[in-house]
């Protein structure tokens, strides 16, 4: 890469508007709980996992996993990025993922448009949709990446509230 598109590359942001589908035992209308995020192009998905992760609220953190050409989680189908586990683990028939921590947005070549999903919590299965809106939005000087950039509706408690009676 050329120092010049270098310099361009790191002036811009992906911008992802994610939709909460589903969790918890709960279904979600569309649009109703949404989150819109300025990412830069170096950042990997365990960042948009923390991004993700604040943006909603969370408080205890679980597993997780991106998924590419999947539209519910745990499709065998799928392109899954998370955090990859030893050759000794419990599934040995489970899919690898590959690994989050090493996946760059720029690596995965996203443009406006394309739409990949983000599963969190492989106990109350947090499922999210997310769509790229935008693949060069103008960086703005002096702010911190990630950045939350809208918020529609209220994060739902992570855990279900239970009385103490039960």
């Amino acid at each position: 890469m050329s120092p010049k598109k270098s310099a361009a590359v790191r002036n811009v942001c992906i911008r992802l508007r994610i939709e909460l589908l589903a969790g918890a035992g709960q279904e979600f209308e569309d649009d109703y709980i949404v989150r819109v995020i300025d990412m830069r192009p170096n950042h990997t998905l365990a960042k948009l996992h923390a991004a993700l992760f604040k943006a909603f609220d969370r408080y205890d953190d679980h597993m997780y996993e991106f998924s590419f050409g999947a539209d519910r989680p745990y499709s065998e189908n799928a392109v899954r990025y998370g955090i990859p586990m030893d050759d000794d683990a419990p599934f040995p028939n489970e899919t690898k993922l590959l690994d989050a921590t090493k996946t760059s947005l720029a690596s995965l070549a996203l443009n406006s448009g394309d739409v990949f999903y983000y599963l969190f919590d492989f106990g109350d299965d947090w499922w999210h949709r997310i769509t790229v809106e935008s693949v060069d939005i103008p960086a703005k000087t002096g702010r911190r990446y990630p950045l939350l950039v809208e918020k529609h509706g209220e994060s739902p408690d992570q855990y279900e509230e239970f009385d103490e009676g039960e």
